[in-house]
């Protein structure tokens, strides 16, 4: 390494944040949804390939403004990275107090150019910054992210993080207030691939991240209902078939509770369409509030919905229906009508073949619930 010209280093740098440039901006085009965080993604490692002209302009240029304009596009790129990770997992951007910040830090830096040259005092600024910023880009991805990708970015984190100190702690011992960001010695060296290392798989980082996210969506998409959230008749008995195998070989409980909201008709016809739609949404809400981790909530179709309640025995099923019930009849929304719900519930017992003929069960015991005057629980 004691070889390797940090002109070259800077140079593939840049060729390679430039074509990752092209291939985040190829990608978010042709994303099928719109992903928050992307644009700030697709423009830092352009903004990394930028700084890497300035440096190699580097005596061609006034000195001023290599340092001051390179530093600051390098900056703004690594920036960049944090903050499309921040809008990317729902976070709020702080970019008024880390603009103030990168330009106090252009300031400071300045003057040590200007007034009282010393590249050791700029160097550890710089360095110092950017290994806060990598600390809190890693901390961010720690606690939101998950998979490999965010493992892989937190890695690239944080070894820059730990490089930018090492170079902000040694720059007194190893460099001279003269020396300059291209002089041959392994510790400048390995201070700029990591810099430039670091926005190559930061870009391929975020666009793993992006293929996590769109797999999860499109999945989503295909066990969950467009229209409430709640599973789908399909990913529902899924789950309810993996109850019933639990049951069939380790003798675990458990229910099914068919609920139907009364009248649902009328409140179509009297409200419309649209309204009809938002008391399917509110009746889901209010539902999932009730129900533990473990528990799967599904729309069955039209105004009919299924909870498959592992763990659970005939007297708890029973009561679970009635605290949703109750939550239903006792709730009330400014903008919709007030509605009530019927519920069937059925326990698996020995005389079952099968999760259809639970939920059979549980259909002919919503029957009976409406039969017998609607707004009430019965179980079979």
């Amino acid at each position: 390494m004691p070889h390797v010209d940090p002109r070259s280093i800077i140079y593939v740098a840049g060729l390679t944040c430039a074509v990752m440039t092209m291939v985040l901006w190829g990608v978010r085009r042709n994303l099928p949804v719109a992903m928050p965080g992307v644009p700030a993604w697709s423009m830092a490692p352009l903004l990394c390939a930028a700084s890497t002209v300035f440096f190699s302009l580097d005596q061609r240029l006034p000195g001023f403004v290599v340092m001051l304009a390179g530093n600051a596009l390098l900056m703004s790129g690594l920036g960049l990275f944090y903050f499309g990770s921040l809008r990317f997992w729902h976070q709020s951007c702080p970019w008024r107090s880390w603009t103030a910040g990168g330009a106090a830090l252009l300031a400071a830096m300045s003057y040590f150019y200007c007034f009282q040259p010393d590249f050791r005092a700029r160097t550890m600024l710089f360095a110092g910054s950017m290994a806060v910023c990598a600390f809190a880009h890693a901390r961010l991805l720690q606690r939101h992210g998950k998979g490999f990708s965010c493992r892989l970015s937190v890695i690239v984190l944080a070894t820059l993080c730990g490089v930018s100190m090492l170079r902000a702690a040694t720059t007194f011992w190893l460099d001279a207030p003269d020396s300059t960001r291209v002089m041959q010695m392994p510790m400048q060296q390995l201070y700029a691939v990591s810099f430039h290392l670091a926005a190559l798989l930061l870009s391929i980082g975020g666009l793993l991240m992006l293929s996590e996210r769109v797999r999860y969506e499109f999945e989503h998409q295909a066990s969950h209902d467009s229209l409430t959230g709640a599973f789908t008749r399909r990913t529902l008995f899924q789950a309810g078939e993996r109850e019933w195998t639990r049951w069939t070989r380790y003798g675990r409980p458990f229910s099914v509770l068919l609920l139907d909201i009364d009248r649902f008709k009328s409140i179509n016809d009297r409200w419309g369409h649209p309204t009809g739609d938002k008391v399917l949404q509110e009746c889901t809400t209010l539902i999932a509030a009730l129900l533990r981790s473990g528990d799967a909530l599904g729309r069955y179709g039209g105004e009919e919905f299924v909870v498959v309640l592992g763990e659970t025995d005939g007297a708890a099923a029973w009561m679970a229906a009635e605290r949703i019930r109750q939550a239903l009849e006792q709730h009330r929304a400014p903008d919709l009508p007030a509605y009530t719900a019927s519920i069937g519930v059925a326990t698996a017992a020995a005389g079952d073949t099968g999760f259809g003929n639970l939920l059979k069960r549980a259909d002919m015991a919503l029957y009976q619930a409406k039969a017998s005057g609607r707004n009430r629980s019965i179980a079979l």
